[in-house]
């Protein structure tokens, strides 16, 4: 084990950045990394990025980040700017702080280099900066990150003074993560590896399923209401799968979109009627073009026009039911303080399914006459 020596592996991390050594230690046992900070030649930045979760603002930010005084004149700040020569093909600007290192805005190198001579740095900042606290979630920095177009995103301690930065690359990682924890909670499948105990998977799949389970009767138990029509029109069983199909794909999409646009911030709940109206007009056309083709297929092929019209009305339904739900379902979580991706897609299919047997069962039971 690795573990077993801290002085070689302190020799190690004091090769590598202070990023790369705090993402090794927080694998190590807590009183394992005391003995590697001790035996690290220069711990400081490393100990002061440890004391941050790794899911936050103050976990991803990087030290050591140009910064000048407001007060400091152009050539003293390009002075100060030298010592980062190694690293001048990565900053494109400098962050500006008045004395109690309190942000007050941000500087291009540009601007700073044909500034003219002893002009105060504060009087060519940019004041208009965003940042976030050092306990902001990760997700959230991605957002304001993505939001406002940053290359980097300033962080502050709870005092409001300047600590260090995040960069886009630092937020890669997250973004590949949150996305990959979204799709797996919309099937219902969070925090399952396929390399994993299979005790763990069958714990997080298996509830999942009883649920599933559980909706698949509800549908089965609507059909049911509707044994003697199909009894006297068994062409309508052949159609089932259709209207069930098209509607929890349709939904699914819509639950897709949706969930993830949340989680990028993409729908503030002020935008939430607009959202629904929006998918509701998409299930409105779906309903149509699909409707048409279903009803027309179905004509074709059986022969009755009755049969093709109420196929297809049910199809039109079902897709604006789709729409409807695919939207609501995920806004009345988030409403309800409820993660929006861990059910969503159950509830949604369940709606689909239901309403459209009885969509379709229906009215096929007011038309018994003329699909017989």
């Amino acid at each position: 084990m690795v573990t077993e020596n801290p002085p070689d592996l302190a020799l190690v991390l004091d090769l590598t950045g202070p990023d790369v050594a705090v993402d090794l230690l927080r694998h190590i046992p807590i009183e394992k990394q005391f003995e590697i900070l001790d035996a690290m030649s220069d711990p400081a930045e490393v100990s002061e990025l440890l004391q941050y979760k790794d899911d936050t603002a103050g976990g991803l930010m990087s030290l050591g980040y140009p910064v000048v005084n407001e007060t400091t004149t152009t050539p003293n700040a390009l002075d100060q700017l030298r010592v980062f020569e190694e690293d001048a093909e990565h900053i494109n600007s400098v962050l500006v702080v008045d004395s109690d290192r309190r942000l007050v805005g941000s500087l291009s190198i540009t601007r700073l280099a044909l500034a003219r001579p002893n002009t105060l740095v504060s009087d060519i900042t940019d004041r208009e900066v965003h940042s976030v606290n050092s306990d902001t979630d990760q997700e959230e920095c991605a957002r304001v990150m993505r939001r406002y177009n940053l290359d980097l995103l300033p962080v502050l301690d709870k005092d409001g003074r300047f600590t260090g930065v995040i960069l886009d690359d630092d937020l890669v990682d997250v973004v590949v993560e949150e996305a990959t924890e979204d799709m797996f909670r919309i099937a219902s499948v969070g925090g399952e590896r396929i390399a994993g105990p299979l005790t763990n998977s069958l714990r997080r799949r298996l509830p999942w399923l009883y649920i599933n389970l559980a909706t698949a009767f509800l549908a089965a138990a609507t059909v049911s209401l509707f044994e003697t029509t199909i009894t006297r029109v068994v062409a309508l069983a052949v159609f089932l799968p259709v209207v069930a199909s098209q509607g929890g794909i349709g939904g699914t999409q819509t639950v897709t979109l949706v969930v993830r646009s949340m989680a990028l911030g993409e729908v503030p709940r002020r935008l939430g009627l607009r959202l629904l109206a929006r998918e509701l007009s998409l299930g409105l056309i779906h309903g149509v073009a699909l409707g048409a083709v279903v009803g027309l297929a179905a004509y074709l092929w059986k022969g009755n026009v009755t049969l093709g019209l109420v196929l297809g009305l049910a199809m039109f339904g079902n897709m604006l039911v789709a729409g409807m739900f695919g939207a609501g379902v995920p806004l009345l979580l988030r409403k309800l303080r409820m993660d929006p991706a861990v059910s969503s897609a159950v509830f949604v299919t369940t709606f689909t399914d239901v309403i459209g047997f009885v969509l379709f069962l229906g009215l096929a039971a007011i038309f018994v006459e003329q699909l017989v």
